[in-house]
């Protein structure tokens, strides 16, 4: 990591030096002047805003339009005025990564002259992207946490479904959004998720995009979500600010088992300051954050209690500057690190299982533009994001270091922490990228007005990370023993030895997309607009061991089209056709890798029973006694050698292999809208969107793609990753709606709905891993029965999601009121009755080896169609109150927020509710009362021709679909409160 003094002085320097490279932090604003409905050109047109340095003119064109391009967000006064004509003055909204339109009719000046000034159409309505934008006033007034998750879970097509609660954005796989503050990709590189790389309280705005986004974006098959902090300006403004939590400020769920929450006040401090250093030629901002934090958790099964501690410092500093009037230039640095303690990974059932958590982050962005003439402008950006960190066990110890886990059921573990700690090395998870784009406004009398923007971009993700998965290298599988918080192991003929090395260290991946775009915003008369935009993404990149294992390209189209019924911009219908290519991830392009990444081998345990199930408690022999004895025969039949007792093996390079490079794979999207003013009071928007993905990571492993020998000499079977053929599926449908009303002078109405279905046979993620292989053809002889893999709902699921807030000022003698109130609501979300079953003996499942070397002897079976069960649907109404009271130079502030102030129940994850479906691959299967042979265990089945019984060849467990942990549960009651000045 670089060190931080040097940083902020290389962004000084920089900042007062030559141009650079910028973009990413803008909007648009464009529009047309006429008279009498006809165009008029040569209207000056003059725009300032307390956003802008100084002010910008341009001169309507022989269409009468016009355009300012690189204008920093903000609220504007768009002057228009031409010799003999009343001058004509409008006030809009530029937001964040979105186009505004101001249109003004000028008449010929009477004796008196005026100013008239008009409203403008929301942001919303301009443009056929389907877009949502939240300001800072609205997010500080409304009962949310301020951070970019939740910001985003306000927007329509958006939900928190994805694995561990990561964010789906219109159907896409969590994994597969783009997220950026001030222009800097602030992705995690495997899972997708925004890193915590901002300020709250530092926040102007962000907007999220989750359909027809231009070609200027790519590198997503998702949405993208845009983030800016404050800049300064031409006047002095600050805000001190301290957010207080307490866990004992929240009601406890209804899970009977959860342990009383520490009562610990928690702080999380902020400050921020702006203003300027030359008036309209040099501002600063600046700002820090510092957190502490504890948080009450427990163990699962034991319900053993204890606190996650939580310290996290942030600064952030930005100087916008002027060189010239028509050169700008913006850089902005932030620097995070959060340590954590008692942390977990799974579903642990002990303290030991805990570590700690170092994460150091920066960010750097450098941002350039140039007004070259009226009609064309440069942008530029140089930015990186730095991540590190380590986590997991501190020894290397044979006993103290090796996990366990259970081997049947909800997957608990338990003596030694996941993953290798400090003594394996920090990891390192870093992107940078550089980008260079033009603008250019061509305005016609015959074909309209043409907004040009053509650029090129280069984005590198760098991965140096050892990925060892336990201090010893090793898990051991098999059965755990419960006395209150007490535990014992087991292990006998299910259970099973893991052994993990990591072959050799990173020598750091780096996947890169080179991309080269053009997008045309074409108004070809004042009521039909064309966005005719086309992307070519050129992906390439070597993995941690140095191979190249990406070289791909691909076009993508973006086509839009918006019609202005009645040409006066109150009523408009959008259509959107558009092809998104992803990048690459990481996590398929560096599967072969033999550095950095571990191999897996996987020994049955053949040794004799210690601890058997039905042991006295007060019998279990020792959970270190029983860890050296597993060893001690394991190392006596040959150890990691040993080949009699192997059931399965995934090695880098040897097992997964290319054999030609991967493609990024992609997403088709078809989309219709309609928008309309309501009054001059509000808005409504509706869009339809349909999405077809394709093109999906799969490791194809038939008798035709060969065998290849390990390190250790031994002979295993190819895997060739590559991607799919078309025989996945991945579909989404849905109507997105939002408006805004404002019902009174002091009342306003807000939200969004959202119905939606997504369907499929490929989820291409899970908790434990960011991306995972779909099965199409691997060991198709074994896998290729209906219900391995049928189409049906997949896991992001949810029919109907709404938002839905009012809000409400009071003006009082003794300072000013907002109450917000925030409804929510959406329908449960889906689970199946899914189960590992046996594939072997070949003599009930008829199954006869081709000639695999290894060939699976278990395959998933659906047994009820997929995601057919229902959790709860989740309502939850929130309160927020806020108060300022003006102080002379400062406002004091006080908001307070009631989280589920009707403290619903509802059990809303299925990460953490009883899923376990026993078969006849467990002993501890035994056929109902009624089934052939009751008291025997589960019988086998051919799943090519037999359909199972439950209570025979299955059984769920009697818990099955009830909560195993607190976290199944929405968040119940919360109460929070914080305080502080503005000036």
């Amino acid at each position: 990591m670089r060190r931080r003094l040097s940083c902020f002085i290389t962004l000084v320097l920089l900042v007062f030096a030559v141009p650079l490279l910028g973009q990413g932090t803008t909007g648009t604003l464009t529009g047309t002047a006429s008279t009498e409905g006809n165009p008029l050109p040569g209207v000056t047109v003059t725009i300032s805003s307390p956003s802008l340095q100084g002010t910008r003119t341009t001169v309507t064109g022989e269409s009468g339009a016009y355009s300012f391009a690189a204008l920093p967000p903000g609220r504007y006064t768009v002057e228009f005025t031409l010799d003999g004509m009343s001058p004509v003055q409008r006030i809009v909204s530029v937001n964040l990564a979105q186009s505004t339109r101001a249109d003004a009719e000028l008449a010929v000046a009477a004796m008196t002259e005026a100013i008239v000034v008009l409203a403008a159409a929301p942001a919303a309505l301009e443009t056929s992207e389907v877009s949502t934008n939240f300001g800072s006033d609205t997010i500080q007034e409304l009962p949310v946490q301020r951070d970019i998750t939740n910001v985003t879970l306000l927007a329509p097509g958006v939900n928190d479904a994805g694995p561990n609660d990561q964010i789906i954005i219109s159907g896409a796989q969590s994994f597969d959004n783009l997220f950026l503050v001030n222009g800097v990709v602030v992705n995690e590189n495997l899972r997708g998720q925004p890193e915590d790389l901002f300020i709250e309280d530092a926040i102007q705005e962000t907007t999220v995009l989750t359909a027809g986004v231009s070609a200027e974006f790519g590198r997503f098959t998702g949405g993208v979500v845009s983030t800016l902090t404050k800049s300064g300006g031409n006047e002095f403004s600050g805000s001190i600010r301290d957010s207080l939590t307490n866990d004992d400020w929240t009601d406890k769920t209804d899970f009977a088992s959860q342990v009383d929450p520490v009562d610990s006040i928690n702080d999380v401090f902020e400050a921020t300051l702006g203003g300027r250093i030359i008036r309209d030629r040099l501002w600063f901002f600046a700002a820090g954050r510092l957190e502490e934090r504890d948080t009450s958790a427990q163990t699962f099964n034991t319900n053993i209690p204890y606190v996650e501690t939580r310290e996290d410092r942030r600064i952030e500093a930005k100087l916008t500057g002027q060189i010239t009037p028509r050169n700008s230039l913006v850089g902005s640095y932030m620097d995070s690190l959060l340590e954590r303690t008692n942390i977990r990974s799974g579903n642990i059932v002990d303290l030991r299982s805990l570590t700690n958590r170092e994460d150091p982050k920066e960010l750097l962005a450098l941002n350039y533009s140039g007004v070259f003439t009226n009609s064309f402008l440069v942008e530029g950006q140089y930015s990186r994001m730095d991540h590190a960190f380590f986590q997991g066990a501190e020894t290397r110890d044979l006993i103290d270091g090796t996990i366990l886990l259970e081997s049947q059921g909800p997957a608990r573990r338990g003596w030694s922490p996941t993953f290798c700690g400090q003594i394996c090395g920090e990891k390192e998870r870093d992107n940078e990228s550089w980008l260079l784009k033009g603008t250019y406004f061509l305005s016609t009398a015959s074909m309209g007005s043409h907004n040009i923007v053509g650029g090129f971009e280069e984005f590198h993700q760098l991965r140096n990370e050892n990925n060892f998965q336990s201090g010893s290298d090793l898990r051991i599988h098999g059965n755990f023993f419960y006395n209150g918080s007490d535990i014992g192991f087991g292990v006998d003929t299910d259970s099973e030895i893991e052994y993990d090395p990591v072959p050799a260290l990173s020598q750091t991946s780096d996947f890169a997309v080179r991309s080269f775009f053009v997008n045309d915003r074409w108004d070809l008369s004042p009521r039909l607009n064309f966005n005719v935009g086309l992307r070519y993404d050129e992906a390439f990149g070597t993995d941690q061991a140095g191979n190249k294992t990406v070289d791909d390209d691909a076009f993508s189209p973006r086509l839009g089209a918006t019609y202005d019924l009645r040409g006066d911009g109150r009523q408009r219908f959008s259509a959107t056709y558009g092809r998104y290519v992803s990048k690459v991830d990481q996590g398929p392009a560096d599967n072969t890798a033999t550095a950095g990444r571990y191999a897996s081998y996987y020994f049955d345990y053949r040794g004799p029973a210690i601890n058997p199930r039905g042991t006295p408690f007060d019998q279990l022999i020792p959970i270190p006694d029983v860890i050296r004895m597993v060893f001690e025969w394991f190392n006596s039949v040959g150890g990691v050698s040993n080949t009699e007792f192997l059931t399965s093996a995934r090695v880098p390079g040897v097992t997964t292999q290319f054999e030609k490079s991967l493609e990024a794979p992609y997403m088709d999207e078809y989309t219709v809208g309609f928008g309309t003013m309501i009054g001059t009071a509000g808005y409504i928007r509706a869009d339809y969107i349909n999405r077809t993905w394709d093109k999906f990571y799969v490791i194809r492993r038939t008798t035709e793609t060969g065998t290849a020998v390990d390190p250790n000499g031994l002979v295993v079977d190819i895997g060739l990753i590559e991607n799919s053929q078309g025989n996945l599926e991945r579909d989404y449908q849905g109507i997105q709606l939002q408006g805004s009303y404002r019902l009174l002078s002091r009342l306003s109405l807000g939200g969004n709905y959202t119905w939606s279905e997504l369907r499929g046979n490929v989820e291409g993620e899970a908790a434990s891993f960011a991306t995972t292989f779909t099965d199409e053809f691997n060991y198709p002889e074994y896998t290729n029965f209906e219900r391995n893999n049928p189409v049906g709902y997949l896991d992001a699921d949810i029919r109907h999601r709404a938002n839905l807030w009012l809000q409400y000022d009071l003006p009082t003698a003794f300072g000013e009121f907002n109450l917000s109130l925030l409804q929510r609501y959406q329908s449960g979300l889906p689970y199946s009755v899914l189960a590992a079953i046996s594939t072997a003996p070949a003599s009930v499942t008829g199954i006869q080896n081709p000639g695999y070397q290894r060939p699976p002897v278990s395959a998933n079976y659906y047994f009820s169609d997929r995601n057919e069960l229902r959790l709860d649907d989740i309502t939850r109404t929130d309160l927020g109150v806020n108060y300022l009271l003006p102080l002379r130079r400062v406002k004091l502030f006080i908001q307070a927020d009631l989280i589920n102030m009707f403290n619903e129940q509802g059990i809303e994850d299925p990460s953490f509710i009883n899923t376990s479906v026993l078969t006849n691959r467990s002993a501890s299967c035994i056929q109902q009362a009624g089934a052939p042979s009751p008291g025997s265990r589960c019988a086998a089945f051919n799943p090519f021709t037999e359909t199972p019984v439950e209570g025979t060849h299955f059984v769920r467990n009697a818990a099955f679909g009830q909560p195993i942990s607190a976290d199944a549960y929405q968040l119940p009651r919360t109460y929070r409160v914080s305080a502080g000045i503005r000036f």
